[in-house]
């Protein structure tokens, strides 16, 4: 579990629109004693939501938690997350330009196990809003009070090449719900990177 990676990745978006674009991301995990570490930074190409145009998503990720050993092959514990998402757009044809930033914190369960040949990372967390920001060109930033919580579920998939390398394939859902301001729904998958 102590990785830095370069991932690419291909993400649907299920709102009323939805598309499929795809994306470059950073992950670094440490572990030490139990105490684990994540951190991750991924920029999407292309609109996320509303169908514009030009539009790109800016993720900043953090998970830091303790593991317990269930067996042998088998870790699991309990995990503190935050979370950062600023999804951007743009309408050439309007030449507007507006954004959504959206800030969550909470926590989950996350697990590790070592099988033969490969290694596996889940988890499944829900983060609670903390604050949202709508900025629309030409208007002053709108800050809501309430803001969409975000429900999380994910797995890795790790197989090394080579003495530290390995090649990760993942599979992630990302569900903001709506609670009293805008909301996007993400559908996030085929991830795959090297792990260095």
């Amino acid at each position: 579990m102590n990785q830095v990676g370069v991932s690419g990745n291909v993400q649907g978006a299920t709102n009323r629109y939805g598309n499929t674009n795809g994306g470059l991301g950073l992950r670094a995990s440490l572990y030490n004693g139990g105490l684990f570490g994540t951190a991750k930074y991924r920029h999407e190409f292309g609109a996320t939501y509303q169908g514009y145009t030009g539009g790109n998503t800016n993720t900043i990720g953090l998970k830091l938690g303790y593991l317990f050993n269930a067996s042998n092959i088998l870790a699991v514990g309990p995990y503190v997350g935050y979370e950062y998402n600023r999804f951007a757009q743009s309408n050439a044809y309007y030449d507007s330009h507006s954004s959504l930033s959206t800030n969550g914190l909470g926590g989950g369960l996350y697990a590790a196990a070592s099988l033969p040949g490969v290694n596996f990372t889940g988890y499944v967390g829900y983060l609670g809003g903390i604050s949202e920001t709508q900025h629309l060109s030409g208007f002053a930033p709108t800050t809501f009070n309430r803001t969409s919580d975000l429900l999380q579920m994910g797995v890795n998939a790790y197989y090394p090449l080579m003495a530290n390398v390995s090649l990760y394939v993942g599979l992630h859902d990302d569900d903001f719900t709506q609670r009293g301001a805008p909301s996007v729904i993400l559908l996030k998958s085929n991830k795959a990177s090297f792990n260095f």
